[in-house]
This record gives structure tokens, sequence and C-alpha cells, in this order.
């Protein structure tokens, strides 16, 4: 069985793979450090590597206090942040882990977070 780092970098990949609109992924733990990334060729980021990391702890807080309160909300699914040069999908993968994906453009975000979801329960039923 191979490493958790290289689990998570093989899963990455096939994620931003998925669809073309998907310019970055990476996948932190639930203290926001990243285990795994990577960047569809090409493509120049936004933001710097730290830049990066403060979002990811940031968003992993916010998941922890939604996942605090899914007794009464349930289940969070997916969270989508629109700004003016791209658009930010965050996905919980599981209780420690956290997707983060940079998007170009709004073309059928339904259907990827469909195919991604699908996508980690295939990881987790392997």
């Amino acid at each position: 069985m191979g490493t958790i780092h290289s689990e998570n970098e093989q899963l990455i990949k096939k994620i931003v793979e998925l669809d073309s609109i998907i310019r970055f992924g990476a996948i932190c733990n639930r203290f926001g450090e990243i285990t795994a990334k990577f960047l569809r060729d090409g493509v120049t980021l936004h933001l710097n590597e730290y830049e990066t990391s403060k979002l990811l702890r940031e968003a992993a807080n916010s998941w922890h206090y939604r996942h605090q309160l899914s007794f009464k909300l349930g289940k969070g699914k997916f969270v989508l942040a629109v700004y003016e040069k791209l658009i930010r999908l965050t996905i919980p993968i599981d209780q420690e882990n956290l997707l983060l994906l940079t998007l170009d453009n709004f073309d059928n975000i339904p259907q990827l977070v469909e195919n991604v979801h699908k996508l980690i329960e295939n990881l987790n039923d392997s």
C-alpha cells in the first residue's frame, strides 16, 4: 500500500484532470497543511505558496466549524467562493482532509462536484 502522500497526489491529479475549467487543486489536512497539489500546465497562480497555505488554514477552520453544526444543518457538500479573477471550490474529502480547487468559470459546476464526489467515494470504497 502506498503512503498517504502519494495517494493524495494521485487523487489530486485525477481530480484536476476531470475538467479543463480546473486550474489548480490542493488537498490539505484538518490543520490546513498541504499534503498534495497539482497545477494544470500553462496556468499561472494568483496566490503565492504562503497565501495559499493561509487560505487553506482558514478553509480548514471553517469546515471544522461547519462540521460541529452538521447535526443541525446536515453534512456539508461544498463551498463556492467567487472572486473577480477566479472561482474557489472547497469540498470535504473526509473528516481529516479537504479539497481546494480553483476554477476558470462556472461551466457545469454541479456536474463537476458530482464527479469529484464519485471519485472520492470510489477511493473510499477501495
